[in-house]
């Protein structure tokens, strides 16, 4: 029995395929099942996760009835979003299906959720991580330095394991790990990016120039909008230096985390894997800080985290046998190169991690001339309690990591 908008290809004989080939016993017959959103409305844009409940025997003599949950991720139903994602759907099943099974070889530390039997390759099936404890942090309260650093250590794994399988099979690494956003030749998400770019910034220039301390940015922030893209694509592309596997896209809603006796955390599994991408690590890093972490982590700790990072992936590299190592001061230097990303992740993300965020991207697929809806949303989340209690500290952030710096010394005005 199935509650709620489930896919149609969630049938019975397709669960039954899941169970008997995961568990390797073709006798298992389900007696029952339900399904339910896995997460509510704004947690996800790309997907359509269900949790699916089973109640099933292993045999048709068998008088117990046994229970399991798991996660199946499916494709949006309609809309926009829909295709723009069609575009994911084969590196995530590639991920996790050929790239997590070699990474187990090289490391005991559980990354992701453990990948189960799909009979339709473009259907991710996962363990139901809620039955082992963890839990979804909420993305507009931010994560504090404990949940960031356990975050970091955890990225740094993922980045040297993906590092070390390269060196065996660099044609499969950089496959999976082509660029699905930041690229000219996608002409779906280069429409919803150029439109959260265009919006976003220019709600955030009107409100910076209302702060008399952070004023002087507002005309450089609006100057650096129609020039913002193509720098995107530029720092996203591989780096001569060094490259891994990396997430895409790490915040709260694509991570969760299991807490201990008395609440502290403790545990971490990376979850959604649609914009694995193969460029440099610190991409990963960057955008985690600019979505996810707290003002005081951002104000100061970040090169602490950064030192977790650089001794976890090169402990991890030594393991491995691998010769390389990351530095410090490579992290630092591209913690500047990616300035942009920076800027446009805080920049565009209030309507998406904040306290009653929008449930769907489909407002910003217009063009430039069309933007009245999308201009009312970002003036919505920009509103005089964001001013006041958050804008100031990020456009803080921004000046001491030198962002507006960067941007200044691209000249844009004179472009």
């Amino acid at each position: 029995m199935e509650v709620g908008s489930a896919p149609s290809f969630l049938t019975c004989e397709f669960l039954t395929e899941c169970l008997r080939n995961e568990k390797g016993n073709q006798d298992i017959i389900i007696e029952n099942y339900m399904s339910s959103p896995a997460v509510p409305p704004g947690e996800n844009f790309n997907s359509s996760p269900f949790r699916v409940e089973i109640f099933f025997k292993t045999h048709a003599e068998d008088i117990d009835v046994h229970f399991t949950s798991i996660i199946i991720k499916s494709e949006l139903p309609e809309g926009n979003m829909k295709d723009v994602s069609n575009t994911f759907i084969a590196s995530e099943t590639l991920f996790y299906t050929k790239f997590i099974p070699e990474a187990n070889k090289l490391t005991n530390t559980q990354l992701t959720p453990k990948s189960l039997f799909s009979p339709n390759s473009a259907i991710v099936v996962l363990e139901d991580l809620k039955g082992k404890g963890f839990k979804m942090a909420n993305k507009s309260k931010m994560l504090d330095f404990d949940h960031c650093r356990l975050y970091f250590t955890t990225a740094a794994t993922l980045h040297a394991v993906s590092f070390a399988v390269h060196k065996s099979n660099p044609p499969f690494i950089e496959s999976i790990g082509n660029e699905k956003v930041f690229s000219n030749d996608l002409a779906s998400v280069s429409l919803l990016v150029h439109n959260l770019i265009r919006n976003g910034f220019n709600i955030l220039s009107e409100c910076t120039d209302k702060i008399n301390d952070f004023k002087k940015y507002s005309k450089l922030i609006k100057d650096a909008s129609p020039h913002i893209w193509d720098l995107l694509v530029e720092i996203h592309k591989p780096n001569p230096m060094l490259n891994t596997l990396t997430q895409g896209d790490p915040w709260p809603c694509n991570m969760m985390f299991k807490y201990d006796g008395v609440g502290k955390v403790c545990d971490i599994r990376l979850l959604d894997f649609q914009l694995v991408r193969y460029s440099s690590p610190v991409n990963d890093l960057i955008w985690f800080i600019w979505t996810s972490a707290t003002h005081q982590v951002r104000r100061h700790r970040l090169n602490e985290l950064y030192h977790v990072y650089v001794e976890t992936f090169n402990n991890k590299l030594r393991e491995l046998n691998c010769n390389e190592r990351l530095t410090y001061e490579y992290v630092k230097s591209e913690e500047r190169r990616l300035s942009p990303l920076a800027m446009y992740l805080m920049a565009i993300f209030p309507p998406l991690n904040s306290e009653n965020s929008i449930s769907n991207l489909e407002p910003f697929f217009t063009k430039e001339n069309e933007d009245e809806e999308a201009q009312n949303i970002y003036r919505k989340y920009y509103d005089k309690y964001f001013c006041i209690h958050h804008l100031p500290k990020y456009l803080e952030q921004l000046e001491i990591v030198g962002v507006f710096d960067y941007l200044q010394q691209c000249n844009f005005s004179c472009k």
